[in-house]
C-alpha cells in the first residue's frame, strides 16, 4: 500500500513539475529535503507524534525548510535542518508536502520524493544503481563500472550509490530497480553450502 501511495503522489508531483517547466529546479530542491528527512530520526518522531496536530506539523515543516532551526523543548536543536534557503524556499514544493501531511501520509513523504526523483532521472534517460562492495573502489574502477553499466543498458548515464559491506568478503553486488546481480564471495559460499547440504552421502 505504501508503495502505491508513493507512486501515485510521486507521479502527481512529477506531472506538475513537468507541466510548469520546473522539473530541474524542483528535483534539486527535493534532494535537499530527502537528505534532511532521511538523516533526522528526530524529525520523523516529531511528525509521527499523535499529540502534534496536523496544522502544527504543516507549520513546522514550512518553517524548517525556509531556513530556520527548530529547538526542542529540552533545548536541543535538530541537526541538518538548516539548509540553503535559495533551494528550500519554493512554496510549490512545500505546498505539496503540506498536502501530503494533511492527507495523513507523512510517513511516505521521503519515498514519495524518491519516486519523483526516479521519474525525473528516467525522463532524462539516467539510470540509478546501488552498488555494494566489500572494500572502497578506486575512482578508476568506479568509472570503469559506470561505463560498463551504460554500455550494458539503454541509459545514457548512471547515478551510482556506493555502499561498503565488509561481510561480503569480496566481489560486487549491483541493484538496478528490482533486479540484483550478486557476484559476491559471500553469496557463492552460501550457495555452495546449500548445495552441500543437499548431498546424500
Amino acid at each position: 500500500m505504501a508503495r502505491l501511495v508513493s507512486k501515485i503522489y510521486g507521479e502527481a508531483l512529477f506531472d506538475f513539475a513537468k507541466e510548469n517547466k520546473q522539473l530541474e529546479k524542483m528535483y534539486e530542491e527535493t534532494q535537499d529535503i530527502i537528505l534532511v528527512w532521511e538523516s533526522s530520526p528526530e524529525l520523523n518522531d516529531f511528525l509521527a507524534n499523535p499529540k502534534v496536530t496536523t496544522d502544527e506539523k504543516v507549520k513546522f515543516v514550512n518553517e524548517l525548510f525556509l531556513n530556520k532551526i527548530w529547538s526542542g523543548s529540552a533545548g536541543n536543536e535538530f541537526r541538518l535542518f538548516k539548509i540553503d534557503g535559495k533551494k528550500g524556499d519554493d512554496p510549490k514544493v512545500l505546498d505539496f508536502i503540506s498536502i501530503v501531511i494533511k492527507k495523513g501520509r507523512t510517513k511516505e513523504i521521503a519515498s514519495i520524493l524518491r519516486h519523483f526523483s526516479h521519474l525525473t532521472l528516467r525522463s532524462k534517460n539516467i539510470g540509478e544503481a546501488e552498488v555494494t562492495v566489500a572494500h572502497e573502489l578506486s575512482d578508476d574502477k568506479k568509472k570503469a563500472l559506470e561505463e560498463k553499466l551504460v554500455s550494458s543498458t539503454n541509459f545514457d548515464k548512471f547515478l551510482v550509490n556506493y555502499k561498503i559491506d565488509e561481510s561480503l568478503i569480496a566481489g560486487i553486488k549491483v541493484k538496478i530497480d528490482d533486479k540484483v546481480l550478486d557476484m559476491t564471495y559471500k553469496t557463492k559460499m552460501f550457495d555452495l553450502t546449500k548445495s552441500l547440504r543437499g548431498l546424500k552421502l
